[in-house]
């Protein structure tokens, strides 16, 4: 029996910035090998963003999650992605965060069961940032920089499975079902900070590990001031809690597991 190529679903996380989604979505359309599902994880945007969303349902089959604006809810908004999403590997990426052409086709090269794989960013900054966005520079400039090599780096991508500190969830990709036996990300985090590690600690947990997907899958990060940090004491001392129990592996989730 010929095994069907695996279904991938891009889950997307934006607020409130229009521009820089309508530029995402362009480097969404122009993957090597399509997203089965663009899922759009929205944190309360206005209608601004559902303007662009509008205009991009057309040609990339996009769905959108939103829930209000009630400060930073990262956790809750890539859950309902993960609800939404049918697709047996996840992709996430920030909706600041542009892909280059391989990007979808070099993460399902690399992604496994029962392992994340952990891409990188490079980092633009406010001129780039601005250029790309008024048009003033092309978007596909901004990928002709060293860390958008692709390399067959073979065992090395394996040589620190438990670095849970090398990922960012702007750019990871894993198997539906790894998150669906941690319950996804812990909603009780709110506010900037920590959910994505508590995440990924959690999934070491419960035994995935971790491969790097530097020089393959590398995004260029959009430039944008730092979040308020207010809650972060508050997410560091919950975040502590995880990293000393390796027996903590669900989160309170109540979207997943309700």
């Amino acid at each position: 029996m010929v095994a069907l190529p695996l279904q991938v679903a891009l889950i997307i996380t934006t607020y409130n910035r229009p521009d820089a989604l309508n530029l995402v979505l362009e480097s969404v359309a122009l993957q090597s090998r399509l997203a089965d599902e663009v899922i759009l994880c929205d944190d309360g945007s206005d209608s601004n963003t559902a303007e662009i969303i509008a205009f991009w349902s057309s040609q990339l089959p996009i769905r959108h999650t939103w829930c209000p604006d009630l400060n930073f809810r990262a956790a809750l908004t890539r859950n309902l992605g993960i609800l939404k999403s049918t697709s047996e590997v996840l992709v996430f990426v920030d909706g600041d965060c542009l892909l280059p052409p391989s990007f979808v086709q070099n993460h399902l090269k690399l992604v496994r069961p029962g392992c994340l794989v952990s891409g990188g960013r490079h980092l633009l900054s406010d001129e780039q940032t601005k250029a790309v966005l008024s048009r003033s520079e092309a978007p596909s400039t901004v990928f002709n920089n060293w860390k958008f090599s692709s390399w067959p780096l073979g065992p090395l991508r394996d040589f620190s499975p438990k670095n849970w500190e090398s990922v960012r969830t702007c750019n990871l990709s894993m198997y539906r079902e790894d998150a669906l036996k941690i319950a996804g990300f812990d909603e009780n985090y709110m506010g900037w900070g920590r959910e994505d590690s508590d995440f990924v600690v959690r999934l070491i947990h419960s035994g995935v590990k971790i491969r790097s997907g530097r020089l393959a899958t590398c995004v260029a990060h959009l430039y944008h001031p730092e979040s308020p940090r207010d809650r972060l004491s508050v997410n560091d001392q919950k975040f502590s809690e995880t990293l000393k129990n390796p027996t903590h592996v669900m989160a309170t989730s109540s979207i997943l597991f309700s």
